[in-house]
């Protein structure tokens, strides 16, 4: 069965498009990750979005392609089985290159797979991961890898961006740095509906009153942590909803104030 919810933020058509499930060490618990052994680890979801404005269908990052094993990598089928093609994709915006964000930007020939699309990507983002491709030698057994097949194809096509920069009518992407150099965060508005597209701001619920939980995933630890504490409750407090890439699918809800901490109160799916 597809993993898709449809929802509509205004006028804006959206689809939250599963890509599956990844295992990652279990930091919450915590215990000891043995990569051979996935009952030692976490599952955690891995979910993208396609807004479509009326002008422009825009898909927020590709996932993890095959590199994840079989309970990943289910964007393409997903899209396949809401009516949608690849082609119809003008804009692909890239929250970080993580591997499991930009997993399948190229098909297994290493062509484009949305070929009609721009590519967007912060531009402190690009320059250090192209820096690490060019610095470290290449492993097929590293995450890298995946960043390596997947990031050099698009320069053709990629839009670097800054802070505070409008990707599309109604979408304006901000810069979050710590978890990468240049991590970004989408604000959504269509007529008084909003949502944040937060993409690896946190990765677990328990991150919004212990944001160094998975800090082991951070490039610069203290300024994600920095990050998060003065992010986290601004949208709590702001009510807007949340399109999270790695909480519990579909990954839509809000941060809200209990008390002195904050929580996750994620939307009801029928």
């Amino acid at each position: 069965m597809a993993d898709n919810y449809e929802f509509r933020l205004g006028e804006f058509s959206c689809i939250v498009v599963g890509d599956g499930t990844i295992i990652v060490p279990d930091m919450v618990t915590p215990r000891k990750f043995d990569p051979a052994d996935p009952k030692t680890g976490l599952v955690m979801d891995v979910n993208c979005l396609v807004i479509d404005t009326g002008k422009s269908k825009v898909l927020v990052d590709t996932g993890c392609g095959p590199d994840f094993g079989p309970a990943s990598g289910k964007l393409l089928a997903n899209l396949k089985a809401a009516g949608l093609k690849t082609s119809e994709i003008d804009t692909v915006v890239l929250t970080h290159a993580h591997s499991d964000h930009v997993g399948a930007n190229v098909d297994a020939e290493g062509k484009l797979v949305f070929s009609n699309a721009t590519y967007v990507i912060h531009r402190a983002e690009w320059d250090f991961w192209m820096d690490r491709l060019h610095t470290e030698p290449v492993n097929p057994r590293s995450m890298l890898s995946t960043t390596r097949r997947n990031l050099p194809p698009i320069k053709d096509r990629v839009k670097l961006v800054e802070d505070k920069t409008v990707v599309a009518p109604g979408i304006e992407c901000m810069l979050t740095p710590g978890h990468t150099p240049g991590g970004l965060m989408l604000m959504v508005t269509s007529g008084k509906d909003r949502m944040c597209c937060i993409g690896d701001l946190i990765h677990h619920k328990v991150e919004l009153n212990k944001p160094e939980t998975f800090a082991i995933f951070d490039v610069a630890r203290d300024e994600a942590i920095a990050v998060r504490n003065k992010v986290l409750p601004e949208l709590a407090d702001s009510g807007v909803l949340i399109f999270s890439c790695h909480l519990d699918y579909p990954g839509l809800g809000h941060f809200v104030r209990k008390g002195k901490e904050l929580a996750w109160q994620p939307i009801p799916v029928k």
